[in-house]
């Protein structure tokens, strides 16, 4: 066997903030699984540790080992060799009921029990917990809120009564209900649309900031990977990893052909996914008002080099584009009455991936920022992705001559010991 010891460096967080801890949640021993009747093991002696707090990813081809991998961290599926610890206890022999209760687990499926309500499923952990009922009506109406569902709509609703991003968001609930520092996720949005999948992924993105759970994560896509992860395991057969870094230094620095040939084509364009809409300066853009009367929406034109105009309402929410021939054509018509809809929008912590796919349709080619509240908070147009592309490319350089800098150096300290 091949004995695969992978030890993290210090990486950012999914949230864009560098990791706090340096505690070890998950470790994998020398961790393998040996099916009957079949020749090689499908994890072939993975040691592999995952920081608190931080969302690991396991990706690599069909048939790699990353499924089987993540379901012996539960023990769904029994190991054959090696340990787990989780939190520093070695639970490879512990309960399994026991153990599962400690995990929150998010399948492609979703899994939500049909005959109950989503307040029933998401209670079904802390009940085998025994948790007193009205805390566990706390629970449920707060992580309804917490995955923007209302409580008073969802909660007695059935999962067949709900859309597919909706019980996918149930799922992650329901994950959450029992508050594990623990979370496994296999390909949780891969059978969604892609459009309810980019939110989906946002919206947790989101939340995984606020509760800064322990997450691993498997799935085969890697533009996926790059967008959610903190730290990136690339696999090969046998869950041997070709290489455990973050996502910046796997898209600049490929270990080695294996890698450079999953991650494909187009590196400059998956560094999108790793950069938010907050952390870019939006254009500056003509605002009105929605009680605004038109000579002023046309003063307004006339001041910018923009052909078009955002009207907020009174929270400063967008409500509509509007030009100078859309006041011709609706002279006498209120400002909410004319023009288009402003359908391209996205939040600070949207990729610019996410950014420039939403602009690329709009009509206007341009994507609204909006906060939480909806609130309008600037415009991400094609100039300011092209020139955060370029700011990437430069620091992608200056990183890479530092590398090949410290490599020669190393070298002539070599020498000088010879």
């Amino acid at each position: 066997m091949t004995d695969t010891t992978i030890t993290p460096a210090p990486a950012a967080t999914a949230s864009g903030s560098v990791a706090t801890s340096d505690k070890i949640m998950i470790k994998l021993e020398n961790l393998g699984k040996q099916y009957p009747k079949e020749p090689k093991p499908a994890v072939d002696d993975l040691t592999l540790e995952i920081p608190e707090g931080e969302i690991v990813i396991l990706v690599g081809p069909s048939g790699c080992g990353k499924t089987t991998t993540m379901k012996m961290i539960n023990r769904i599926i029994e190991p054959t060799s090696g340990r787990i610890i989780l939190d520093g206890e070695d639970v490879t022999r512990a309960d399994p009921d026991q153990l599962r209760r400690k995990i929150g687990y998010v399948i492609q499926q979703i899994g939500l029990f049909p005959h109950m309500t989503i307040a029933e499923n998401i209670a079904t952990v802390p009940e085998l917990l025994g948790w007193d009922k009205k805390k566990i009506n706390a629970r449920i109406d707060e992580l309804l809120q917490t995955v923007s569902m209302a409580p008073e709509t969802y909660r007695n609703r059935y999962p067949k009564q709900l859309s597919g991003g909706q019980r996918q968001r149930v799922g992650v609930a329901r994950a959450l209900s029992g508050d594990p520092a623990v979370m496994l996720m296999d390909e949780p949005f891969g059978a969604i649309d892609p459009i309810t999948r980019d939110r989906l992924q946002n919206e947790f993105l989101r939340l995984q900031a606020e509760v800064r759970k322990t997450i691993v994560f498997v799935t085969h896509d890697i533009d996926e990977a790059i967008k959610m992860g903190d730290r990136i395991a690339i696999l090969q057969e046998g869950s041997r990893i070709a290489q455990y870094d973050t996502p910046e230094q796997i898209l600049t620095a490929p270990a080695n052909d294996f890698v450079a040939d999953f991650i494909g084509r187009g590196a400059s364009l998956k560094r999108l996914n790793l950069s938010r809409v907050r952390d870019m300066k939006l254009t500056e853009w003509p605002t009105v008002q929605i009680g605004d009367d038109h000579a002023r929406v046309l003063d307004v034109l006339r001041a910018s080099d923009k052909g078009f105009t955002l009207v907020l309402d009174e929270q400063r929410r967008p409500r509509r584009w509007v030009s100078a021939p859309d006041l011709q054509r609706g002279a006498g018509r209120p400002l909410d009455e004319i023009g288009l809809p402003p359908e391209a929008t996205v939040e600070p912590q949207a990729t610019l991936n996410d950014a420039l796919n939403e602009l690329i349709t709009a009509n206007y080619s341009v994507a609204i920022v909006v906060d939480a509240g909806g609130q309008y908070q600037g415009i991400v147009d094609i100039d300011s992705i092209t020139e955060a592309i370029r700011t990437m490319r430069t620091d992608a350089r200056a990183r890479a001559r530092v590398g090949l800098d410290a490599d020669d150096s190393a070298d002539d300290a070599a020498q000088v010991g010879r």
